[in-house]
């Protein structure tokens, strides 16, 4: 089905307005819904960026209703950037914005974040605690304090976690991925390679979110793919 611009509010005490794009799945609703983070603004990072489009199509065609947005201060989303420590609110606004809607299955969102949106979407999954499956992509792990606070709140066992990073990310190691992966009792993909900006290898990244959350009885289900491995 085709992309649809839509707004939605921030969970702010300011009327922040964001803009978001959504692709919502073939076959009937209700769908799961999937909330997808962008990157640092301070390096270009939006919700058109390539491979966040790339993974909202292959989730949709697997089943899921993505929604992208743009966090506060990005391109059309009114607001200033807080350097994520007000943007969580964002998520949370488009969370409620999803669960809101007829076609949306409220009691399964999931959310997928790169880099800068990796962060500030697990603090939204801990908060909140409802959050069925979580993708952190390129994770900053090094030269960042960002996921300090893992020392003080954890996930809930129920969360479905999956990290997928390139080998050669200048913003961790080998050992911090890890490290968090257990952590998290996380699922790690190493895409052999590629560095934090994952650049030609976005359909990769895909597929190892999409087999990592498979639907039962939906598309990427079925026994010819092959179970996740870390690569």
């Amino acid at each position: 089905m085709p992309a649809e611009r839509i707004n939605f509010y921030s969970e702010s005490l300011l009327p922040i307005r964001l803009e978001g794009i959504l692709d919502l799945p073939e076959g009937d609703p209700p769908y799961p819904g999937c909330i997808l983070c962008h990157p640092h603004p301070i390096g270009g990072g939006s919700m058109d960026v390539p491979l966040l489009a790339i993974v909202a199509r292959a989730l949709s065609a697997a089943g899921w209703a993505c929604l992208r947005f743009n966090f506060r201060g990005v391109g059309r989303s009114s607001g200033e950037s807080t350097g994520g420590i007000n943007e969580v609110e964002d998520v949370e606004g488009a969370d409620r914005w999803l669960r809101e809607r007829e076609d949306i299955d409220g009691g399964d969102i999931s959310l997928a974040g790169w880099s800068f949106g990796s962060w500030v979407g697990l603090r939204w999954a801990i908060d909140k605690g409802e959050c069925h499956r979580l993708a952190l992509i390129s994770p900053p792990l090094i030269g960042f304090d960002f996921f300090d606070f893992l020392a003080e709140k954890a996930l809930p066992l129920s969360t479905e976690v999956v990290i997928v990073s390139g080998e050669m990310d200048q913003f961790s190691t080998a050992e911090r991925r890890q490290e968090l992966a257990r952590e998290l009792k996380a699922e790690l993909h190493t895409i052999t390679g590629a560095d934090h900006f994952l650049f030609g290898r976005e359909k990769e990244v895909a597929e190892s979110i999409v087999r990592r959350w498979k639907l039962p009885g939906g598309p990427g289900s079925g026994a010819n793919h092959p179970s996740a491995q870390t690569r």
